[in-house]
């Protein structure tokens, strides 16, 4: 396989970046819900005070292991559906359904021809001589092919009975687009993202607090938490790239529901584009916890019993005092075009990567691409991979 980008201008600017507007891409992913299985998209704004638009949809379906609900969220209604209907695109598509795999040792292949295992930050020992499945990749920074154990690419990974799982896998790096380079622009930014959170959770350290002027979008939607008793609690994290990611802390401090003390991050080139995926996609968590499609049973049982001053204690780094910057500071790193963007990101991430890997998973019209990257954190979804645990 081999992957080249087009130049491809972005066409909307609204809240993120795209090459389409949302209604025109609603008019593509429509049609293919039946396809992918999903049965009902709901409208599920109305579950929460705020307003911020909110979507879920229902894939019953799903493999086992895998999300049955998917979330979206957007500064508006349509923004909202397509971003929950891509989500179980991207889902469908990260599912194992017959692929290639090869099946061989990391010794067998070679270090020319695959990826060393240990370099994804396994969650237990590689066996010498263990025989584990591969898939291909393409490498950005390298431009070359290379073998990636399966374990890494697909949701939820199936290994045929022949090998025992790496790790759990995750949805980490797999992401949707209208076109290829948005897709791969988003797993990539995803992938940072999720470096930056876990760093931040095991240093127990949330970066810089994020101070924003009194006008523009993030305002908006900062005044519209403060409004409704919701203290927003905005971080800039200490990611290893000079990409920002933006987390943000909630507070419900009317409900005290410790079930909604919850977070979001974004991680953009456009530091408010960052902002704004935080924060709406606090009020993802807030409305998919209010529906109680996604919520993991146990869990909430054990918040429950916590309850909401302990929580608070518990995660006191998301809410104490700290140093501050403004967002009006932090360089615009975003262009016209969506390639011009991937570079940008492999400029920043290949500084601390030796490769970025690129899987094309599509299986509709809409690309679906898992990114993966060596060596950045994942601990934020998996525990059990921490670096350095494994010797």
């Amino acid at each position: 396989m081999s992957l080249t980008f087009n130049h491809v201008r972005k066409q909307y600017f609204d809240g993120t970046h795209r090459s389409r507007a949302p209604e025109e891409t609603l008019e593509i992913i429509e049609p293919l819900m039946e396809e992918i299985g999903v049965v009902s998209v709901e409208d599920v704004t109305h579950l929460d005070r705020l307003g911020i638009p909110c979507f879920s949809v229902f894939r019953p379906s799903a493999a086992i292991g895998a999300a049955k609900h998917h979330a979206g969220k957007g500064k508006g209604p349509v923004q909202a559906q397509v971003s929950a209907m891509m989500e179980a695109i991207e889902r469908y598509s990260g599912e194992y359904r017959g692929d290639r795999m090869e099946y061989a040792t990391f010794e067998e292949l070679g270090i020319r021809r695959a990826l060393d295992p240990t370099d994804l930050i396994l969650a237990r020992p590689l066996e010498r001589d263990e025989k584990v499945h591969w898939s291909l990749a393409w490498d950005l920074v390298n431009d070359e092919e290379i073998l990636v154990p399966s374990n890494a690419v697909f949701h939820p990974y199936d290994c045929l009975g022949m090998t025992a799982p790496l790790f759990i896998s995750d949805t980490n790096g797999l992401a949707s687009g209208n076109v290829m380079e948005e897709a791969v622009l988003h797993a990539l930014l995803e992938v940072v993202e999720r470096d930056a959170l876990s760093r931040a959770e095991r240093r127990r350290s949330m970066g810089q607090r994020l101070s924003v002027g009194g006008e523009g979008p993030v305002r908006e939607i900062l005044d519209l938490y403060a409004s409704h008793g919701i203290e927003i609690h905005l971080w800039l994290l200490e990611g290893r790239t000079g990409i920002p990611t933006i987390a943000a802390a909630a507070d419900d401090t009317v409900t005290k529901d410790p079930s909604l003390l919850v977070m979001g991050a974004g991680t953009h080139l456009s530091p408010t584009i960052a902002a704004l995926r935080a924060l709406t996609e606090v009020a993802q968590s807030r409305a998919s916890q209010l529906q109680g499609g996604r919520v993991n049973e146990q869990r909430q049982s054990m918040i429950e019993r916590i309850g909401y001053d302990r929580m608070k204690r518990i995660n006191g780094e998301w809410f104490k005092k700290g140093e501050e910057v403004g967002i009006e500071t932090l360089p615009d790193l975003a262009t016209g075009y969506f390639d011009d963007d991937i570079r940008v990101a492999l400029e920043e991430v290949g500084a601390e990567a030796e490769r970025v890997l690129v899987c094309d998973l599509s299986r509709t019209c809409i690309p679906v691409v898992r990114v993966i990257v060596p060596g950045f954190e994942v601990s934020h979804m998996n525990k059990d991979r921490i670096p350095g645990k494994i010797q």
